[in-house]
């Protein structure tokens, strides 16, 4: 569940009198077939614009940053351990935030080299090209955050072993 700021409160009321309004205009309508399709249409429309409306003032309300971060490979279970601090730099509660880890796979030796590599017209039969070359993982990692308040977090992603030079990407999504 989202934590909803005033300004949630105000748009959410803002879309029922909208739909309200919409209401008491398709009751002037005579027909009952006109005026029940009216009336669905426009709670239809005013539900989608108050979700789109919600979901794009969340994005701007709730912020958050990753201070700092460090990886760590664990080599016992074909693992990168990800550590480090968040905080909210935003003027509103943030209710969870969700970290997602990237890691893809960069094998020695460039681009270049794949460029010549040979291939062999059955390598598809033995499974040489289902190698994964990333793995994403999403975990929550902080919730009831405050302004200005920083939490510390911690996800281990497994990614298999034939990852030669992996890279990490880390995306924070908070609600």
């Amino acid at each position: 569940m989202m934590h909803m700021t005033i300004i949630h409160w105000i748009v959410a009321g803002i879309f029922l009198l909208l739909f309200l309004i919409l209401t008491l205009l398709a009751s002037r309508e005579k027909n009952v077939k006109t005026m029940l399709t009216m009336i669905f249409a426009s709670f239809l429309l005013t539900l989608t614009a108050a979700i789109i409306s919600m979901v794009v003032l969340d994005k701007y309300t709730k912020k958050a940053k990753i201070l700092t971060y460090k990886t760590q490979r664990d080599m016992a279970h074909e693992s990168v351990i990800v550590r480090g601090i968040l905080q909210n730099v935003g003027a509103y509660d943030i209710g969870y935030c969700t970290l997602e880890v990237r890691v893809s796979n960069t094998p020695r030796g460039g681009r270049a080299s794949s460029y010549f590599t040979p291939t062999k017209s059955l390598d598809f039969m033995k499974g040489a090209g289902n190698r994964v070359g990333s793995i994403t993982a999403e975990e929550d990692v902080a919730g009831n955050l405050s302004p200005g308040e920083k939490k510390k977090f911690y996800i281990s992603v497994r990614f298999p072993g034939y990852f030669e030079s992996p890279k990490y990407r880390l995306k924070l999504y908070c609600h």
